[in-house]
């Protein structure tokens, strides 16, 4: 069984994971097991019902566009949308902002990023948003940065779960205070590349636990990996994948995590497995580890398919597929 191929690293978080595999009858030595892990996931997928309205599945918003990249912000927000969410928003520069409206209708597309008075103007929907990714298609503009500085002051006082990838972790290295005292989640999602270097910015990797409390980080690679400052919550993946590394993976990452990161805060908040700032360690390891297997499952279809000429637009169409085969199968 594919799932077979995966490499973890999971154990109880405090009493969190174990109150909560108690809860559903699972015993404390299958804490280790991955099926655990997806069956922990499954709890946290809003059904289709009929119950729920338009918005409450999440609404997701993306910082990111520019003149020079406009694939990026719509992949992610575009893959928010297929695994589930059901609002995506997309605040990019003026340039940026038909480019990325005529690649689908689904997205809201604000183009406020580069007005006089952008904070102020992407400010008031901030409220309507459950987590918001910042870095896709970005760029590196002295301008923008100084904006998203100032964005990331404002969701932390909001206390908006927070995804930083691309061009978002330039920024984060080079100031990584920006992200030091937040106390709702924030995800960093770094490849190799940008890992080290965050790394050489912190004096070497055992000084992630500096960035803050509630900061995660997804080391993305061969094998994904999480860092937590609680160890407890950290694991190692390399489920699927294929040897194909197309521009725009990342962006269907990131995008996949904000929803899940949604889900997950939701309901583990409900459940009764110990205190609510414990379960804030639990909802990003979870998060992050269904995004990794969804689009690595993703990539590997579209590989099996395409092959070299697989693009991250071709992965997009498997969404549906992996989602159903990793966390609807009733088997």
């Amino acid at each position: 069984m594919l799932l077979s191929k995966a490499k973890l690293l999971i154990r109880p978080i405090n009493n969190i994971v174990y109150n909560y595999f108690h809860k559903i009858n699972l015993s404390q030595a299958d804490m280790a097991d991955k099926t655990n892990m997806i069956k922990l996931v499954k709890m946290c997928i809003p059904p289709l019902d009929g119950n729920s309205h338009k918005g409450q599945a999440g609404r997701i918003g993306i910082v990111g566009g520019s003149l020079e990249y406009t694939g990026a912000p719509y992949f992610a927000g575009i893959s928010a949308l297929r695994v589930g969410a059901d609002l995506s928003h997309i605040f990019c520069t003026t340039a940026a902002a038909n480019v990325i409206k005529s690649y689908s209708p689904e997205l809201i597309v604000h183009p406020l990023l580069d007005t006089k008075n952008a904070v102020a103007d992407i400010s008031p929907w901030l409220e309507r948003l459950h987590a918001i990714v910042i870095g896709p298609g970005l760029g590196r503009e002295a301008g923008t940065f100084k904006v998203v500085s100032e964005l990331i002051e404002t969701i932390r006082q909001r206390r908006i779960p927070l995804v930083i990838d691309a061009d978002g972790l330039f920024l984060i290295t080079e100031q990584p205070e920006l992200i030091k005292d937040f106390s709702s989640p924030v995800i960093l999602t770094p490849n190799k590349i940008e890992f080290e270097r965050l790394c050489v910015k912190l004096k070497g990797p055992e000084k992630l636990n500096e960035l803050g409390l509630h900061v995660t980080v997804l080391r993305k690679g061969t094998t994904d990996e999480l860092y937590s400052n609680n160890p407890d919550a950290q694991w190692q993946s390399n489920i699927g994948g294929s040897g194909r590394r197309c521009g725009g993976q990342g962006d269907l990452l990131s995008g996949s995590i904000a929803t899940f990161l949604h889900w997950t805060l939701s309901n583990i908040d409900k459940m009764e497995t110990g205190s609510k700032a414990d379960n804030i360690f639990l909802a990003p390891s979870l998060s992050c580890y269904a995004a990794s297997l969804l689009v690595r499952q993703c990539n590997e279809k579209a590989f099996k398919n395409k092959g070299r000429s697989m693009l991250a637009s071709d992965m997009i169409e498997y969404i549906h597929e992996a989602f159903e085969e990793l966390f609807e199968n009733k088997n």
